[in-house]
């Protein structure tokens, strides 16, 4: 299921997973990994660490055109020649990351390249946890949240009055968004994470993707990072700045991060629509 690390070369890594699966912990590990283990403020994420891969900005500027004018299907198609100029103009290894399923274009190409990529870490997280963390973050029904977890056409929209600052996400079922990137080969080496291993035991999660990027992983960067991106820090921070992800204000960004808060926050016959849906595929993770 993983790999040992991403292969030699100019490209792109793509850090993915299912909206609140805990990717922005990742992402501020990340950075911390990246720099000697120290600790990360949010201010890290707001300059640019991590950027998505569906960045209206970052788009508009490689293609030198202004994406308001596509249709979401027109963009897509554009995606991939994004990604090639982005790299011939800035080579080296990228980092992004990204919620959205691999998928392919309306006009059949892989949305991420193969030919262009290095390597992508997958962060995986109990489907059922998931139903109670995104019915909090986007202000749903915990039944609303656990119905959107199981449609084919769920995404991320660029919908609304306004222009919203990324391209289209389809994400699908999750199910069908974590088989995308871990039942097949796609042509580089992934490394598959579970959530629930990155709270159990941070240091050898941390060592594994520091190793899986060809990063130091010695001890003092290992602890640095696991020490500087607690949860209870992270909340600590979010109390005393804000945090720009956030879905509302006064609604907490990092609020519990709990494994198996859903044993009582789920109704029995919540529980039973989540496995039913997802049985196969949380099976293969070991969520029992």
């Amino acid at each position: 299921m993983t790999a040992p690390r991403i292969t030699p070369g100019d490209g792109f890594v793509w850090v993915t997973a299912y909206p609140k699966s805990g990717s922005t912990w990742l992402r501020l590990a990340l950075w911390s990994l990246k720099h000697g283990g120290a600790a990360p403020d949010f201010d890290v994420l707001d300059q640019g660490w991590l950027t998505m891969a569906s960045n209206r900005a970052v788009f508009d500027r490689c293609l030198g055109l202004d994406s308001a004018w596509l249709t979401d299907d027109e963009a897509s198609n554009l995606r991939p020649a994004a990604f090639a100029r982005r790299l011939t103009a800035d080579p080296g290894l990228h980092l992004h990351r990204t919620h959205e399923a691999f998928t392919a274009t309306p006009d059949g190409r892989p949305v991420f390249p193969p030919a262009l990529t290095r390597g992508a870490v997958y962060l995986v997280r109990d489907p059922r946890d998931l139903a109670v963390s995104n019915a909090h973050h986007w202000g749903l029904s915990i039944d609303a949240a656990i119905d959107l977890l199981a449609k084919p056409d769920t995404a991320i929209d660029t919908g609304g009055d306004g222009l919203y600052g990324q391209l289209r996400q389809p994400l699908g079922s999750w199910s069908a968004h974590a088989d995308s990137w871990t039942a097949a080969p796609l042509g580089f080496p992934v490394l598959i994470i579970r959530y629930e291993d990155m709270v159990s035991d941070p240091h050898h999660i941390f060592t594994r993707i520091a190793r899986f990027l060809g990063w130091p992983a010695d001890p003092a960067t290992i602890a640095g990072a696991v020490d500087g991106t607690t949860f209870s820090r992270l909340q600590r921070r979010e109390a005393e700045t804000g945090f720009t992800n956030a879905a509302a204000p006064g609604r907490r960004f990092f609020r519990q991060g709990r494994v198996a808060g859903w044993r009582t926050a789920l109704t029995p016959a919540q529980i039973a629509r989540i496995e039913a849906a997802h049985g196969a595929v949380m099976a293969r993770f070991d969520y029992r």
